[in-house]
């Protein structure tokens, strides 16, 4: 099959032919149908604490054709022919983050109890984005209590727009975006979200301006030294600061200003099942969007120039690879 296929940091990823991978009894072959780009593959491109091993094929935010199925879920609820996405694992392991070969090839094999059908009402796109979706759900659920609250989302990638999305769905009060990319303003915009600030510029008085209150719940979607720092400085008594984004590099910050008002941080990661098939049902029944965030869908041979770009601030906010016809 073909495959794009990660050999060193200082060089691009390399498209070639590769050995289908082969199913055990309790697992299924999907014939990959679209793959997400995401900020997680980039970081693992990369020297530092997340870098892949070599010959990984990366991509774990997928919808695929099911082609295979295992012996032993023959009578299981799955047909060939299905289209499904899954949680990226199997076992302890992670698909498209090692061992595992990802989606960003023409088939990948998922374990059968993290799959989840996608209904015909979903299209290959909403259903690729059913996974950067979850995250965003998962972090929104672990905040609490989101309805009318004050919210600012640190970055307006894929993440943070998911955020933004799960924020309003659960009725925040007022969900205002940080965010310097003109493209990924203008996503933000088309999603809805039109209270956005400057972070080059004093965001805790843009927010004030704009709500007459401080941040009482603050998503992190970067990940970079310095921004929990600033969160605790303009966040108001008694607020929670989510850290979603990945954050690779030591950090410092004054617990002494976080202890005098007494706040809460608190961690997201990944995902559950059931965050995935909510996200589903709430695409389904129309009652969340999130297309307007891709900003580009390319071919498997147009991946390794793409993914260079995306190595630093560029004009994309999700790019999709379309491997149906590969």
């Amino acid at each position: 099959m073909r495959a794009a296929v990660f050999t060193d940091p200082d060089k691009p990823l390399v498209i070639k032919d590769v050995e289908k991978p082969s199913v055990k009894s309790d697992e299924m072959l999907l014939q990959v149908l679209y793959c997400g780009i995401c900020g997680t593959d980039i970081h693992a491109s990369k020297d530092g604490p997340f870098k892949a091993p070599q010959n990984t094929i990366f991509g774990h935010e997928f919808v695929g054709s099911i082609v295979e199925i295992g012996n032993d879920l023959e009578t299981s609820d799955f047909s060939v022919g299905d289209r499904v996405t899954s949680l990226p694992f199997i076992g302890d392991k992670t698909i498209g983050l090692g061992a595992l070969g990802g989606a960003y090839s023409q088939f990948v094999k998922v374990g059968h109890e993290l799959v989840v059908k996608i209904p015909d009402e979903l299209n290959d796109i909403e259903a690729a984005l059913v996974e950067p979706l979850s995250v965003g759900l998962h972090a929104t659920k672990m905040a609490g209590q989101i309805s009318e609250k004050n919210i600012l989302i640190v970055g307006a990638g894929p993440i943070g727009l998911a955020c933004a999305i799960w924020c309003n769905f659960f009725g925040a009060r007022s969900v205002v975006i940080s965010e310097r990319s003109a493209t990924r303003i203008e996503k933000a915009k088309e999603l809805g979200f039109h209270d956005i600030v400057n972070p080059d510029e004093d965001v805790a008085e843009a927010f004030m301006e704009i709500v007459g209150n401080g941040p009482e719940i603050q998503f992190d979607c970067v990940g970079a030294p310095g921004i929990f720092q600033e969160c605790i400085e303009r966040a108001p008594k008694n607020g929670l600061i989510m850290g979603v984004g990945v954050c690779e590099y030591p950090d410092t910050f004054t617990p002494l200003v976080a202890f005098s008002k007494e706040l809460r941080i608190q961690w997201a990661a990944a995902y559950e099942k059931a965050d995935f098939e909510f996200t589903i049902d709430m695409v389904k029944s129309k009652r969340i969007h999130a297309t307007q965030m891709v900003t580009d869908v390319i071919g498997l041979e147009e991946l390794p120039s793409v993914f260079e770009q995306l190595q630093n601030p560029n004009k994309h906010c999700k790019v999709l690879i379309d491997l149906s016809k590969t």
